[in-house]
């Protein structure tokens, strides 16, 4: 279903960033819905420092979708064209503002997003990433 609340995991409260093993940050999301989702936090890592952020917005508001049109901010760059897709505990975004799908799922009671600028995100409250 092209409900967004099956594949993040904890998104309430204050959370951790981490790549691999590593904690490099920290953020919050400041919104959390069925079609949209919002995640604003800050990182150090690999000797830079910086914000991090991600929006997605489910622009067809059809919740027995598998696939089809979405909104995704990262950062400060917008992709209004960018397309979404189901595959069973996974959901796909596909944006010209990555070189690769994104490929988001619940993972130890987290949110895993692989591929999110060439990196493996975990989010998530605790350190079992």
């Amino acid at each position: 279903m092209a409900t967004l609340g099956p594949y993040f995991g904890t998104h309430a409260g204050p959370l951790k960033i981490y790549v691999g093993f590593f904690e490099v940050g920290s953020g919050t999301f400041t919104k959390f819905s069925g079609t949209e989702v919002d995640f604003a936090g800050s990182y150090q890592a690999f000797g830079q420092a910086g914000n991090f952020s991600i929006r997605i917005h489910l622009t067809d508001n059809n919740p027995a979708a598998t696939s089809g049109p979405c909104e995704v901010t990262l950062n400060a760059s917008s992709d209004s064209a960018a397309k979404y897709e189901v595959h069973g505990a996974q959901l796909t975004v596909a944006t010209i503002l990555n070189p690769m799908p994104v490929a988001i799922r619940r993972n130890e009671g987290g949110t895993q997003m692989d591929g999110v600028s060439g990196h493996n995100l975990w989010i998530g409250q605790s350190a079992t990433a």
